[in-house]
């Protein structure tokens, strides 16, 4: 009988010489490792309590610039909360929703790819018809409409942005999908007397997984910028709680006498969000090394 195994991975160790050698992996793993640490030991790390209000000591500058003080390292905003405090914290804001909605749509959209790119026929027809039907409507435009009708919190913004962003995972795996089931060793699964359910997660997930993690870390970089987006706008996380997204909407008022209320918060946006694209750039280059051969 045929051997219905997957085919074997490459060595580990080759792998992980790839990966050390990739300059954009490394980077992209390292900024969010970083980011993973600091989230987890916010309360260690952060010298202040992120929502504890000074009057006395509104408004001062990062330490480096004229009128820091050392006590405060990247300043106080306008209710004299630390900014530093504050940033760390709001790092658990954008990994949270970064990390849940990224599990949330990767679960549906790949769901939906792998039913649809296995069975193919009106299985298929139907599939396609909801990731079309996704796809007519603009995502963050639903989402602002969904959240302004239900209120904003943390696990509202998570529901709905893992609710609208699948759409991706369903295309790409189906294609992928279809493309698998072709194989010999599926095949020789299915002369085993292996059913539908066995053979797509035996032997069609782990041949397709290394595209549902690309897909996942740029979904990931989406959420952070949506939940950014609608924190700005008001309709994401509410005050107090510090979100990088609202830390720059309440320093918009400040914004020419003091910019540093938004390119601090402005900055751990633009690097986690780049952290994530380069990882995924850099997964999709080390699951096909044949490119750079």
């Amino acid at each position: 009988m045929a051997d219905t195994h997957v085919p074997a991975l490459p060595d580990r160790r080759l792998r992980l010489r790839r990966a050390l050698r990739h300059g954009g992996f490394v980077f992209g793993a390292a900024i969010l490792m970083l980011a993973l640490v600091v989230a987890i030991f916010a309360p260690l790390l952060a010298p202040y309590d992120p929502v504890a209000q000074n009057l006395s000591a509104r408004l001062i500058p990062p330490s480096w610039m004229q009128g820091g003080r050392p006590d405060h390292l990247l300043g106080t905003d306008h209710l004299g909360r630390d900014y530093l405090s504050r940033l760390i914290y709001g790092s658990r804001i954008s990994l949270i929703v970064g990390f849940a909605t990224m599990v949330i749509s990767g679960v549906i959209g790949s769901t939906l790819g792998f039913v649809g790119g296995y069975f193919g026929g009106r299985v298929d027809d139907v599939v396609t018809y909801i990731i079309n039907s996704r796809l007519s409507m603009p995502g963050l435009l639903v989402a602002l409409a969904v959240i302004s009708l239900v209120g904003g919190s943390l696990l509202t913004i998570v529901l709905v942005l893992g609710l609208l962003f699948w759409d991706r995972y369903a295309v790409v795996v189906r294609t992928a999908t279809q493309q698998v089931r072709s194989a010999d060793f599926v095949a020789a699964a299915r002369v085993a007397g292996a059913s539908a359910p066995a053979i797509i997660w035996r032997q069609i997930r782990p041949n397709v997984f290394h595209h549902i993690l690309v897909i996942a870390t740029l979904e990931m970089a989406m959420a952070i910028l949506s939940e950014a987006s609608l924190s700005f706008l008001g309709l994401g996380i509410r005050a107090p709680t510090p979100s990088w997204g609202l830390m720059i909407a309440e320093g918009r008022t400040y914004l020419f006498a003091k910019p540093y209320l938004i390119w601090i918060p402005g900055i751990a946006i633009f690097l986690l969000v780049l952290a994530t694209n380069l990882l995924g750039d850099g997964l999709r280059d080390l699951s096909q090394p044949e490119r750079h051969t």
